[in-house]
């Protein structure tokens, strides 16, 4: 049985919209649903928001399911400067953040455990076919959100990771646990060069009250709210038509 994970509504819509039967399964005590595409049965999970909340939903919903295997698909920023908006990657690696100096400067972070993905070529090689943009590459998780430009780009300087998250590694951490194998297509919104999540993103003297004050201030979100609806836009739609060939190659 496939397993198809997303963190957010949009990208689990991305899934439900395929298929031509859907249903929601109640009393697991975690948002699941059953779909069919074609002849085949599959299941969607939606994780929520972080690697804690995301690890969590993964490890009760392969409780519940035999899964076969684990598809992630989402969203991700770009730490490498050659990646465009709505271009896809399919992960080899995923590395966590380390928790070990979460709260120093970010140049002082450093990697944590670090997991490999299957299938990265083949779902390239696939991708490539039906002329879709995709690249592998390696998945950095963070904790919070990474949205500076100038945070991007030392990330990338020191891990050479090409996209960053906030729940691939954490997943690949449980699926390997459970012996289940984990593929992951992530599609760009965010360029490296891209400032619209700035005023968000990883900044260890900031509580939550901060965080929102200097959101606030940065003013104009009637047009950043546009731009992020164009940047996800095109994520999605490279994500809808990935998807729509690895479901009928399955």
């Amino acid at each position: 049985m496939l397993l198809i994970a997303t963190a957010l509504t949009e990208e689990l819509e991305i899934v439900l919209n395929l298929c031509s039967r859907r249903r929601k399964i109640r009393g697991l005590g975690i948002s699941i649903w059953e779909g069919v595409r074609g002849e085949k049965s599959l299941r969607v999970l939606k994780l929520g928001a972080g690697p804690a909340c995301a690890a969590f939903a993964l490890e009760r919903a392969l409780t519940c399911i035999r899964a076969t295997h684990i598809l992630n698909i989402g969203y991700a920023g770009a730490l490498d400067p050659d990646l465009k908006q709505g271009e896809l990657v399919a992960v080899d690696r995923a590395t966590l953040l380390s928790e070990n100096k979460w709260g120093a400067p970010l140049g002082e972070l450093e990697s944590g455990e670090s997991w490999p993905l299957a299938s990265s070529k083949e779902l390239c090689d696939m991708a490539h076919a039906a002329g879709l943009p995709i690249r592998r590459g390696i998945a950095l998780t963070s904790f919070c959100i990474i949205g500076a430009p100038s945070h991007k780009q030392l990330l990338f300087q020191k891990f050479q990771a090409a996209i960053v998250d906030m729940e691939t590694a954490a997943l690949a951490r449980v699926s390997h646990s459970a012996a289940v194998p984990m593929s992951c297509v992530r599609a760009v919104t965010d360029e490296a060069d891209d400032d619209f999540l700035a005023t968000l993103t990883y900044a260890p003297a900031d509580g939550s009250f901060r965080r929102a004050a200097k959101t606030l201030a940065a003013g104009g979100w009637l047009r950043r709210y546009g731009q992020w609806r164009e940047r996800s836009l095109a994520a999605r739609q490279s994500l809808s038509r990935f998807l729509a060939c690895y479901l009928n190659q399955e």
